[in-house]
């Protein structure tokens, strides 16, 4: 009990291979959480969501329909672009965050077309308060549901978006095979 000694560290060689006797060298790590790739992943899935939210608003305003599998493209976006943004990693996280950002995309899409709407009017979007966008906002987060008084459309619309979203949670699921960056072992 006397050989324990807490005040200094003692260091040891690195482990060996037992058949060649080698040093390891350096050792990888596989599937572990990395706040700053989780963050530029979220800032990269912001810049889908908004690319894909103005995408989807353009094409119902060009051509007013609505189409609910643009939702799966918005998904491709937001997963993708968070996937380029965290260099290829994923996770539970990961997908949470690419869930929300697709369904407030997607849902979000309804703002612009508002916006649009109002602006080819007479009174256009000048005279709109703060508290009026706040509650436009909130529609946009609820269109989806709001679209089920619509009947059979309305169902249909939200089985796509959930199609989408799912899309995105399996873009950005983990990728068991994925190893980071060599360590040094010692």
């Amino acid at each position: 009990m006397s050989d324990l000694n807490f005040d200094r560290a003692e260091y040891t060689a690195s482990p060996t291979i037992v058949p060649p006797e080698a040093p390891i060298p350096e050792y990888y790590r596989s599937n572990t959480g990395d706040n700053a790739a989780f963050l530029k992943a979220i800032v990269f899935g912001i810049g889908g969501a908004i690319l894909g939210s103005l995408l989807y608003a353009a094409f119902s305003i060009a051509t007013h329909i609505e189409i609910g599998y643009m939702a799966i493209g918005v998904a491709f976006l937001v997963g993708k672009a968070m996937m380029l943004g965290s260099g290829q990693r994923g996770g539970r996280n990961y997908q949470i965050a690419a869930a929300i950002l697709t369904y407030l995309s997607v849902s979000g899409a309804a703002v612009p077309e508002i916006l649009w709407s109002l602006h080819k009017g007479e009174g256009g979007i000048g005279h709109i308060s703060a508290r009026g966008y706040l509650i436009l906002a909130r529609y946009g987060v609820a269109s989806p549901f709001l679209e089920l008084t619509d009947g059979v459309n309305g169902i249909i619309g939200i089985f796509i978006l959930v199609i989408g979203i799912r899309a995105a949670w399996r873009i950005t699921s983990s990728n068991s095979n994925t190893a980071h960056h060599p360590f040094s072992a010692s």
